[in-house]
């Protein structure tokens, strides 16, 4: 199906820039068999070849990976809804988004983005959450907090858990219905 894609796209602008695929293939520096097995669909430009046809068309290289992604908003909710592993694995809000995003952010649309967000989100939480905590045992140990503390740093870091719970389930639903601007706040770790 990408490759479907993929070749009406090539076949669509080659059509609107009046050349003939002869034409094409000269000024793309390929063979023509190649460019005609390409717009048939039976294969799949890669590498150096999908350089040279997007030069030729005159068209950024970026505007044909965007059509080799699949779409599938089932796996942006597995990768945001990862991030709820921090409740049984220590940084696994972190380091398992990770994962998947890595595995996955050339192949599927939108997970490149989804993905960069998220986890910047999921950083900053986590350095402040931490940072909280760490600030809470120092003031317990000096005796700052008085004999309450241990309850009101345990209470303050599940209100926070459960704040960052409530963030990934709502971004849950802002995917599920094509939300763009999902997780709008964070440091830019990832770029």
């Amino acid at each position: 199906m990408i490759k479907g894609i993929l070749a009406a796209k090539i076949g669509s602008l080659r059509r609107s820039k009046g050349l003939s695929q002869e034409e094409l293939a000269d000024q793309a520096s390929i063979n023509l068999r190649t460019l005609q097995r390409i717009e048939n669909g039976k294969t799949e430009p890669r590498g150096q070849t999908l350089r040279l046809l997007a030069k030729a068309l005159d068209t950024p290289v970026e505007e044909f990976l965007d059509f080799t992604k699949e779409e599938d908003t089932g796996f942006l909710q597995l990768l945001n809804l990862s991030a709820l592993s921090f409740w049984v694995v220590p940084l696994g809000n972190i380091f398992i988004p990770l994962a998947l995003w890595v595995m996955k952010r050339d192949k599927i649309k939108g997970v490149s983005e989804l993905g960069r967000r998220m986890i910047n989100f999921q950083i900053t939480w986590t350095v402040l959450t931490f940072g909280l905590v760490a600030g809470w045992i120092i003031m317990m140990v000096t005796g700052k907090l008085g004999h309450w503390s241990p309850l009101v740093a345990f209470a303050s870091m599940v209100g926070l858990c459960v704040f960052n719970s409530v963030i990934i389930l709502v971004a849950t639903f802002q995917v599920r219905r094509g939300g763009e601007n999902v997780y709008s706040i964070g440091f830019p770790i990832l770029r």
